[in-house]
């Protein structure tokens, strides 16, 4: 599936990609305290850009500083009282794990395709025009 133009930020391990009002970003490797400001960046970028539903992709990622997961579910909150949301796909069990020990009580998609498709049931009109 093609998600649109790729645009790729300075640390190489972020990849944003649009489909209609919808940012996937792809995350890949480990997310440690020394590189969250980067997914960060990408965040608030997306969201000056009006970009406010994203889709976390973590097909690559392969590690997250539990003590990051407190500032990932501020973002989604804020994305969420912004009337956007972030959700997050192809998320591994291991990731999943850290994610829910932390507290984490969002939904987990198999695939961004699946976290697309819940987007688009939310509000079918604004994304097909």
């Amino acid at each position: 599936m093609n998600y649109g133009t790729r645009v790729q930020n300075e640390a190489r391990m972020f990849q944003v990609n649009r489909v209609h009002d919808i940012s996937v970003v792809d995350v890949a490797g480990d997310l440690s305290r020394h590189n969250i400001k980067h997914l960060e960046e990408v965040l608030t970028s997306c969201s000056r850009c009006g970009q406010m539903n994203i889709i976390l992709n973590f097909e690559r990622l392969k590690h997250i500083d539990y003590q990051l997961v407190r500032r990932l579910a501020d973002h989604i909150v804020t994305f969420q009282c912004e009337g956007g949301d972030i959700k997050m796909a192809s998320v591994s069990s291991y990731v999943q794990s850290i994610l829910k020990v932390m507290g984490l009580e969002e939904e987990f998609f198999p695939s961004v395709e699946d976290a697309l498709l819940c987007f688009l049931v939310k509000s079918p009109d604004d994304l097909l025009q």
